[in-house]
């Protein structure tokens, strides 16, 4: 498995417990711990009782045969998560798309954010809607945007398609091209055939493309597809087509130099945060 140290935020809620049991199917190698933190106000009757709650699931875990730890912190959620991220080696952050508490906010808004762009980890987040008897990760939804940038998460996502047995399918989004109007309808080629020409080229790229990094995964043992979609409405696309092939987990990577940056940051990332009922697991670019 790629993660040894997994990190697991816990606020007391159903909600975030949902990200337990995909926590517990990552941790399924020996060598990966799973360390439960949760962070609260300040008051004696709230932190005995959150210290006991995660010593409780961590007990749970452990007699699963999952090396598994909790600790509760007071104070700050964003500094004291990456002060623990640092002290404790973690390589990837797990957490729930909201809760009763914090998580909300923390996944939606601006300390999300910030801790996303303070820390190269990968983070999975869960939605609330997700069912944990599900969490087998049978089908994983790759979105690519034809750069190297996007491509770098490739390596671990094929590593966690291996260790589940899952089929990954590669998905490409063609946004149709842009064709200004200010233009004689009496030149050839008309511009409706210019448009045409301009797309069966752009698909044509995405095969070739999609075709190559398939051929590269199946080789290595990879159950791989791969998809091709034209359409300006990428949340929508990548949704439908994650429902159409039972996705259990999207993953992508965001990165500053082409549009899955937006992915994450803008409206692309907000739809599929909010409409989605799958795990995203997003990386970081480190390039």
């Amino acid at each position: 498995m790629y993660f040894k140290r997994i990190l697991v935020t816990l606020d007391g809620t159903k909600i975030a417990e949902k990200t337990l049991p995909v926590a517990e199917l990552m941790a399924k190698d020996t060598e990966t711990e799973l360390l439960l933190v949760s962070i609260c106000d300040p008051k004696p009757k709230i932190t005995d009782e959150r210290q006991k709650y995660l010593d409780a699931k961590s007990a749970e875990l452990r007699e699963k045969g999952i090396k598994a730890s909790g600790k509760m912190f007071c104070g700050e959620l964003l500094p004291l998560i990456l002060k623990c991220i640092t002290d404790n080696s973690i390589d990837l952050l797990c957490m729930a798309s909201h809760g009763y508490t914090g998580i909300k906010k923390m996944v939606l808004g601006s300390v999300s954010e910030k801790l996303i762009k303070s820390t190269k980890l990968p983070v999975l987040l869960i939605k609330e809607g997700y069912e944990p008897d599900k969490a087998l990760f049978e089908n994983i939804l790759l979105p690519l945007d034809g750069s190297l940038f996007s491509e770098t998460c490739l390596k671990q996502v094929s590593i966690l398609a291996h260790d589940f047995k899952s089929k990954l399918t590669l998905l490409v989004v063609i946004q149709p091209p842009c064709i200004p109007s200010d233009r004689s309808p009496n030149i050839q080629p008309s511009w409706d055939e210019y448009y045409q020409a301009l797309l069966e080229e752009l698909r044509q790229q995405a095969q070739s493309y999609l075709e190559r990094l398939t051929g590269e995964l199946q080789s290595n043992g990879i159950k791989t597809e791969f998809r091709m979609e034209i359409s300006d409405k990428i949340p929508e696309t990548i949704l439908s087509t994650a429902e159409d092939i039972n996705a259990s987990l999207i993953s992508f990577t965001t990165h500053n130099r082409s549009g899955i940056e937006k992915w994450y940051y803008g409206s692309v990332a907000a739809g599929l945060i909010e409409n989605s009922p799958h795990p995203m697991l997003l990386w970081r670019n480190s390039i």
